[in-house]
């Protein structure tokens, strides 16, 4: 690649990264309670009731990676889900799920979590079978994911492989630890409400343990976050796809800015 499409690429991804800015700060206490009580909500009313229900709370190096992949704007997983360290400095397995809509008044965290946990329709604990799509359901309620961070990104000029990609949306990202969604065990172990959580205590059905709810401070960042001076490969390629859609999205957004609600979830 030669020096000048390096630099060109480089100060295409700064100024992307100066347009898209954060819909909520991930230090935000509304937004950070918010995120949280929808989790917690949806674990505590669980059918059958959950004998191993963790309380879940709020991760900052879960947040800070979750707010990294958002600013790709690309409806995707994560490419480094099993990398160890490159994730979370601390846990070496994270579980991810993804909403992403347009305009951006359609973003309400809570509405996010809700279409994901409206999967349960589709699951079946006495067989642990989905008839459909489910795992961002039970990765929700994944008894053993405790740690939660979210983040919500604008995106003026869309969130990538979406059908709504030429329209300024906002793409959703949380990811748990413990990762959840392990092939051919259940989300959680049916029972009566806490009765496996050992010496934990007990608050509103969940296990509840003050040395594992404690708040961790991290002074880290995943080395493949965009907002850093170096761009990874992955970045690179995005950038190229969107440099090159760019002639597209200016003549389909004047049609369809602001006329439909829409949503992906991944």
């Amino acid at each position: 690649m030669s020096a000048n499409l390096q630099v060109l690429i480089s100060v295409t991804v700064l100024l992307g990264l100066v347009s898209c800015e954060p819909v909520f700060d991930i230090k935000d206490p509304a937004f950070i309670e918010g995120c949280v009580r929808e989790h917690n909500r949806h674990r505590t009313s669980v059918r059958p009731s959950a004998a191993n229900m963790r309380y879940m709370t709020w991760d900052e190096g879960l947040a800070v990676t979750a707010q990294a992949w958002a600013r790709f704007c690309v409806f995707k997983h994560n490419i480094h889900l099993g990398e160890v360290k490159r994730m979370h400095p601390i846990f070496t397995s994270v579980g991810e799920n993804i909403w992403a809509g347009a305009p951006y008044s359609s973003f309400k965290p809570e509405s996010a979590v809700k279409l994901w946990v409206d999967e349960v329709r589709d699951y079946h604990y006495d067989t642990n079978q989905c008839t459909k799509v489910c795992g961002h359901y039970t990765q929700v309620v994944w008894a053993d994911s405790y740690k939660v961070g979210c983040a919500a990104q604008a995106c003026p000029n869309g969130v990538a492989e979406t059908r709504f990609s030429t329209q300024p949306g906002v793409i959703f990202v949380c990811n748990y630890a413990t990762a959840g969604n392990y092939r051919g065990v259940s989300p959680y172990r049916a029972g009566a409400s806490c009765s496996s959580c050992g010496r934990d205590t007990c608050e509103n059905k969940l296990c509840r343990n003050s040395t594992r709810d404690a708040p961790q401070r991290y002074n880290w960042n995943p080395d493949w976050d965009p907002a850093l001076s170096s761009c990874t490969l992955f970045c690179r390629a995005v950038v190229i796809i969107r440099l090159i859609s760019i002639p597209i999205m200016f003549a389909s957004v004047y049609c369809l800015q602001g006329h439909y609600k829409l949503f992906a979830y991944e």
